[in-house]
C-alpha cells in the first residue's frame, strides 16, 4: 500500500520518529513488496502519536485459538507471588523481536521510504 499524502508538520514528526528508531536499531531499511502506510495524530500533550494502517495485515491474520486470560484470573494467579518483573516498552512493538519470516509483512511506508520494524 502506498504512503498517504500528509501535511508537512506530520511528515517532519514521522521522519524524526523513524530517524530516532533507526539510530536505536529498532527499525531498518526495507525492500519488502509489502508495506502499510504511516500517519500521525496529535496527542493531548501537543506531541504526535505515530500510527500504522495495518488494516490489510489484520484482515489476513488468523485469530489465535487460545483465548486471552481474563484480568481477574491473572491477578488471582499472582496473589501469593513475591517477585514480579515488568518490561518498559517505550515505543511498544518496535522493541519486540519477531520471527524472521514475519518481518517482510510488517514493513511500513513513511514519507521518506519503507522500513522494517
Amino acid at each position: 500500500m502506498k504512503q498517504w499524502p500528509l501535511p508537512r508538520e506530520q511528515v517532519l514528526a514521522i521522519d524524526k520518529f523513524f530517524a530516532d528508531r533507526l539510530a536505536a536499531g529498532h527499525v531498518r531499511k526495507s525492500t519488502s513488496p509489502h508495506s502499510s502506510p504511516t500517519f500521525s495524530v496529535r496527542k493531548a500533550t501537543g506531541g504526535w502519536r505515530i500510527l500504522h494502517a495495518f488494516n490489510k495485515l489484520n484482515a489476513a491474520t488468523v485469530p489465535s485459538r487460545t483465548p486471552i486470560p481474563r484480568k481477574d484470573v491473572i491477578i488471582d494467579g499472582t496473589a501469593k507471588s513475591t517477585i514480579f518483573s515488568s518490561m518498559d516498552l517505550i515505543d511498544g512493538f518496535y522493541q519486540l523481536l519477531m520471527r524472521e519470516r514475519g518481518i517482510p509483512y510488517k514493513a511500513v511506508s513513511s514519507p521518506s521510504g519503507i522500513l522494517w520494524m
